[in-house]
């Protein structure tokens, strides 16, 4: 009859490290990265909703990550950054709305026709739009009243 051999020096603390490591590798396989914060709001120009376009928001930290959204015909947005509506990383950032009208032509002219802007240019570089955001933990709700 064969018996197993007694648990040696190595077998007692093999086991310890085996089980260590099943503990580590469970608690590394919850969400992890950075915080992330829902980010909502209205942009609008000369009090009256911006109809289209688009908002974002440029992390202020370098390697940060950005977000962006579009801008409903009511002139609200809701901001993504990797999916729809799951908001920006909590932290600083700098903001650029672009909204143009683009002319729908039905044919193909020697030289396109410019959009028109709804918005001044200067929105549209977060370097001169003087716009900033800050997102805070749980739901933000930013608001972007656009003047000349």
């Amino acid at each position: 009859m064969n018996r197993p051999a007694p648990a040696g020096p190595r077998d007692r603390l093999a086991r310890p490290a085996v089980v260590f490591a099943l503990l580590l590798a469970l608690a590394g396989c919850g969400e992890s990265g950075p915080e992330m914060a829902r980010v909502y709001g209205t942009v609008t120009y000369k009090g009256s909703p911006v109809p289209k376009g688009t908002i974002a928001f440029i992390a202020a930290t370098p390697g940060g990550r950005n977000a962006t959204g579009a801008i409903a015909e009511d002139g609200t947005y809701s901001l993504q950054t990797e999916n729809p509506g799951d908001g920006a990383i909590v932290g600083e950032y700098r903001v650029a709305v672009t909204a143009r009208d683009d002319p729908i032509l039905d044919y193909i002219p020697k030289k396109a026709p410019p959009p028109k802007r709804l918005t001044p240019q200067k929105y549209e570089d977060p370097a001169t739009s003087g716009l900033t955001a800050t997102v805070k933990s749980g739901s933000n709700t930013i608001d972007f009243p656009l003047a000349d």
